[in-house]
């Protein structure tokens, strides 16, 4: 994740200006932490299976066992975050044509959205809700849901970004979520905690 999850969210391309109003928050360096609760159910889908061989199919059936195991999971990320990218906002994943966007809710204090994927048989649906407190600290929560043919697993999302200077570090630091939050499973299931991640 190469953004800060305020800057991850900001906004949605293609919505009119007056749908889309940047937080009121300071630019420069922030850092936020994630506390993630995540469980359910995890399968490729038929086609996807049908690909591999017996023992292939073996291990990913393991591998898919264990991280649909419920789990709690920190992350820590700090970022830089520029006025180009605050006046602009900054996409969930630009490239991304399986998603489709919406903006519920945009004033200068709060930002509410919501994106739906579609990949092979697999419905990803994103809603998150973030609450400028103040112009130096951010907070938010959301959750995230993926049913694939009878599977289902979710992640429910609690974070606090805190703006730390207007000088941006020189080296930004990652992990505040798995990439791929709305569409990948794997990303959603066994995620890497970084909370002991030197600030």
């Amino acid at each position: 994740m190469r953004k800060l999850l305020i800057l991850f969210l900001l906004a949605i391309p293609g919505f009119a200006a007056a749908q889309y109003q940047p937080l009121n928050v300071k630019t420069g360096q922030w850092q936020t932490t994630v506390l993630i609760n995540s469980g359910g159910s995890i399968a490729l889908s038929s086609r996807q299976m049908a690909q591999l061989t017996p023992e292939q199919r073996a291990r990913m059936e393991a591998a898919m066992k264990q991280a649909s195991k419920p789990k709690t999971t920190t992350r820590v990320n700090q970022n830089c975050l520029t006025q180009d990218e605050l006046n602009k906002g900054t996409p969930f994943k630009s490239d991304d044509r399986q998603c489709t966007q919406k903006v519920l809710n945009s004033t200068s204090t709060e930002l509410k959205v919501e994106q739906d994927c579609v990949e092979d048989s697999m419905s990803t649906k994103t809603v998150m809700r973030l609450e400028a407190v103040n112009s130096e600290q951010v907070k938010g929560t959301g959750t995230v849901t993926a049913v694939s043919e009878g599977h289902k697993f979710s992640s429910d999302i609690n974070f606090s970004s805190q703006w730390i200077s207007s000088a941006c570090g020189a080296k930004n630091k990652t992990g505040a979520l798995p990439p791929g939050l709305k569409s990948k499973l794997s990303a959603l299931g066994a995620p890497k905690d970084h909370s002991s991640d030197p600030k």
